[in-house]
């Protein structure tokens, strides 16, 4: 009896060691991890629900043409009066979250354009609210939405009145 009581110890604790090894964590450095969170050709870019159905790339140049026909449309809207003559490149750095709520995050060069045109800022910023909520980015690698940031180019040509 006493012999059996060891045999089944001794299993108990071989059993144990050798399971020990399921326990084990992998560990990544931080190149890896950069490399892996690197944006690559098979992740899904934002989109709109009107975008869908098309390739990748149709369905990316489809929701920036979405975003391009949003501000034109708001800027036409407007009866904008310029302070000096304009023809000035602004670059919309605007937001998309893991959500696919739109944001304008910043203007880039827009110094000389907002003081020719104070209320513009708020007109491209209500132009962007305005568009309905987008699909987010996907990570494939990992299935999992990511916030995005889209640079849009517009350029501002206006004359004194």
């Amino acid at each position: 009896m006493k012999k059996s009581f060891y045999i089944l110890q001794s299993l108990f604790l071989m059993s144990i060691l050798v399971g020990c090894e399921y326990f084990s964590t992998t560990t990544y450095t931080p190149q890896q991890i950069k490399k892996a969170s690197e944006w690559s050709t098979e992740d899904q870019g934002p989109s709109f629900e009107s975008c869908q159905g098309l390739s990748a790339e149709e369905q990316f140049l489809c929701f920036k043409d979405t975003l391009s026909q949003a501000v034109y449309d708001a800027l036409n809207a407007e009866e904008l009066i310029a302070s000096e003559a304009l023809n000035e490149e602004i670059i919309l750095i605007i937001t998309i979250d893991n959500e696919g709520n739109l944001a304008l995050d910043s203007i880039e060069n827009r110094a000389s354009v907002t003081s020719a045109l104070p209320s513009l800022t708020e007109i491209l910023t209500n132009a962007i609210l305005s568009l309905p909520k987008a699909i987010p980015s996907t990570k494939t690698n990992v299935g999992i939405s990511v916030a995005t940031s889209i640079k849009l180019p517009i350029r501002v040509v206006a004359s004194p009145q």
